[in-house]
């Protein structure tokens, strides 16, 4: 579950919760949350919180079989990407 979301420019944030059925996070190399879109445009469903549908980060302590089991993951800035915070290197 996407338990809090800094991303306040992402159409699926609303009041710093994810509102995506599901996201997916990295692209292999890096735990970006590739979900993310900027636009004025509200997405997602309100009465929704986000997940995480698929983990391509195969490297993190989370990850089992692309799948995350995290309790909940953090979405934020790392630097100028927008990533899963939650993310631990196996």
């Amino acid at each position: 579950m996407v338990t809090e979301c800094r991303v306040e420019t992402c159409a699926y944030n609303s009041n710093r919760r994810c509102h995506a059925y599901a996201i997916t996070v990295g692209n292999t190399a890096h735990p970006r949350c590739d979900t993310f879109l900027h636009t004025s445009i509200e997405g997602g469903d309100p009465s929704a919180t986000g997940r995480v549908g698929a983990c391509k980060m195969s490297g993190c302590r989370h990850n089992v079989r692309l799948e995350c089991q995290a309790p909940g993951v953090s979405i934020g800035y790392q630097g100028s990407e927008v990533d899963c915070l939650t993310y631990i290197p196996a």
